[in-house]
């Protein structure tokens, strides 16, 4: 399917069958992103959903709406790719954010799960990378919390592992450092999904991401100032980015076993 070709095939269809032609935008943004024209991909997109917006279609208009966000977050995440597309990337992660949302409010976990679960899980995503600069900010912690536990009432570890298993990390991470009053039962429920990620991957097949759920594990561990268990996390992960050569990872891991040494040894000297 080339662009040329599907855009033909648009302007035959637009007078006849808005509805048709709106879906057939969805095909060009695939075959604009495969020819490597992000900036296509997204008019492509923004001229489907408006064409879809004056049809019953929607399902339809989320899955566009979902492209389209996860085509905004691609570019934020590929600073040469936004750079090339001509637009500017502080707005980038802004946009898919509106985007997710209007997927949001087209469907429901009843009418489209799938594409519900991954709106959700890519919102968490992008208000998880977004930097935290103002003390307001932290709310999108709390927002990323939320979204992540209504995707994983669709992800499971059985019907969609790879999903099932970011959303975990991402939800971990998330309680990890969100403000709650609760900080204690959040650190914990931390561990445990930590742990549950860790109980579905295999270790050697994925050292590197399965060494960094564990230093996550660990982090928690030591917040919750259980100091023996996590520094055995710690250095199981240690040992496997040495092992793999992530250098940048392995100081990440040295730096939070010294940290802890450092704590131990404060703690011993109070008492």
């Amino acid at each position: 399917r080339s662009p040329q070709g599907l855009r033909e095939a648009i302007a035959a269809a637009k007078s006849v069958s808005p509805a048709l032609a709106g879906v057939l935008h969805g095909a060009l943004a695939q075959a604009c992103k495969e020819a490597g024209d992000p900036s296509g991909a997204v008019a492509a997109l923004q001229a489907g959903i408006a064409l879809l917006a004056q049809t019953d279609l929607a399902v339809a208009r989320a899955e566009q709406c979902l492209e389209l966000a996860a085509t905004y977050h691609e570019l934020a995440a590929d600073a040469e790719a936004a750079a090339e597309s001509g637009m500017l990337a502080p707005g980038l992660l802004g946009q898919a954010v509106q985007h997710y949302h209007n997927a949001l409010a087209e469907v429901d976990a009843e009418s489209a799960p799938e594409v519900w679960a991954a709106a959700h899980a890519g919102l968490a995503t992008a208000y998880l990378t977004m930097p935290m600069v103002q003390a307001g900010d932290q709310l999108r912690l709390g927002v990323a919390v939320g979204s992540l536990r209504a995707a994983l009432t669709v992800y499971t570890p059985q019907t969609h592992p790879a999903q099932w298993s970011s959303a975990q990390l991402n939800l971990a991470n998330a309680l990890v450092y969100a403000p709650s009053r609760h900080q204690g039962d959040n650190l914990t429920e931390a561990v445990e999904l930590y742990e549950a990620v860790l109980g579905a991957r295999e270790r050697d097949s994925d050292p590197i991401g399965y060494a960094r759920a564990l230093a996550n594990q660990g982090n928690a561990l030591a917040h919750l100032g259980m100091f023996d268990q996590a520094r055995a996390k710690l250095a199981e992960a240690r040992y496997l980015f040495e092992e793999s050569q992530d250098w940048s990872a392995l100081a990440t891991v040295r730096t939070l076993l010294d940290d802890l040494a450092r704590q131990q040894k404060s703690n011993r000297e109070v008492r």
